[in-house]
């Protein structure tokens, strides 16, 4: 539980730094430099986070975007994603003033381990299809798109340090050379971010993980429009086996822009001309769970850890209510065009859940690994 003491840091928003150097007792703000200054916030996990202009974000250094002009929300969407309560989740006293979005810092040691993590071919393990060694659980959608929702309950797996476990909805489109993804969920991956807790995730490429994305906000490209949700969040309330379930809801729209949508809250977009096979529509939509896991290491748990088989209520990790985006509405994808996937089938599994309505699809999944890949 939070002192406080923490509280009170976490509601204080002008850097000391300016302070200290303009002088405590002559510094006088004015509210348009208030608003340009980055602001910092530290949260109990030891994440900063800045308040920073709008305009002045990391995705416009990207060259593709260096004209872009801002969309703060999009212009045509379902009724239904705008409806409902914010995620539960977020973080008390953390809000951005108008103008700024709130963003977690990279710092230069992310960086470093980005590079180190692409070099070793870590960044197209997290893509289920592409990776040869990744373990995936997952239904796939094969049909022209414009993106989809999901619900997915929210755990906390246990890795070792070079492991990871995802819980993602991809959206994707192209030849495997040139793929154009976009994927979106949680995961806890100790390498990346530096502690095991499970965090809110995006990752995106426009040219089959060579050259192009990024996880987060690790590169030019996300244009972040929100003032209290941060790539990056830590997703605290946990999901309890045989007990109460936790979720989230993640939409990934296509409208204009590829837009991320955290219950009825928007994040922020990929703009469309990050992409050249996406651009317009999207071909397929996965979702599921997927590990990575050095060749030397057992693979980590997937969900809650526990099979499908041993119990699908409160006890299975799943992916439920999930609908397509057709670009006018969301509706419930036909069983038709969906195909389950399971990479080894001793270490994890998925099922649709028997006897519900002919309308919905619920993917049950996971497992608790503990083979080689």
């Amino acid at each position: 539980m939070a002192t406080a003491a923490t509280r009170a840091m976490k509601s204080v928003l002008l850097l000391l730094s300016v302070l200290i150097m303009f002088g405590l007792s002559h510094a006088v703000i004015s509210e348009e430099e208030n608003l340009e200054m980055e602001r910092q916030l530290k949260t109990d996990y030891g994440d900063i986070l800045d308040c920073i202009d709008i305009y002045k974000q990391h995705a416009f250094d990207h060259p593709l975007l260096r004209d872009h002009k801002i969309q703060t929300k999009p212009k045509h969407v379902p009724k239904s994603t705008m409806e409902g309560e914010s995620p539960r989740l977020l973080p008390n006293n953390i809000k951005c003033p108008p103008g700024s979005v709130l963003i977690r810092r990279t710092t230069k040691e992310y960086l470093i381990i980005a590079n180190k993590m692409k070099t070793l071919g870590l960044n197209h393990a997290t893509n289920p299809g592409v990776a040869p060694d990744a373990n995936t659980a997952a239904v796939r959608y094969t049909k022209h798109n414009f993106g989809a929702r999901t619900t997915m309950n929210v755990w906390g797996p246990t890795t070792l340090p070079l492991q990871a476990s995802f819980a993602n909805l991809w959206i994707s489109s192209g030849p495997s050379e040139k793929l154009n993804v976009i994927q979106a969920g949680w995961a806890v991956f100790p390498l990346f971010f530096h502690s095991h807790t499970t965090r809110l995730l995006t990752y995106w490429t426009g040219d089959g993980y060579n050259t192009t994305g990024c996880f987060n906000y690790n590169c030019p490209g996300f244009v972040q429009i929100n003032r209290k949700i941060s790539l990056g969040l830590v997703l605290d309330q946990l999901s309890v086996y045989n007990g109460t379930q936790r979720d989230i809801q993640i939409s990934l729209i296509k409208n204009a822009n590829w837009w991320l949508q955290l219950g009825n809250q928007f994040i922020g977009y990929w703009p469309q001309r990050l992409f050249s096979y996406m651009s317009d529509h999207a071909d397929n939509a996965v979702w599921g769970g997927l590990v990575i896991s050095p060749p030397n290491e057992l693979s980590p748990a997937m969900g809650s850890g526990h099979f499908p088989k041993d119990g699908l209520q409160n006890k299975s990790a799943y992916f439920k209510n999930t609908q397509i985006w057709d670009g006018t509405n969301l509706t419930y994808p036909s069983r038709d065009h969906l195909a389950l996937s399971v990479s080894r089938p001793d270490c994890y599994e998925a099922q649709f859940a028997p006897g519900v309505a002919p309308t919905t699809v619920d993917l049950f999944y996971g497992g608790p690994g503990q083979c080689h890949i």
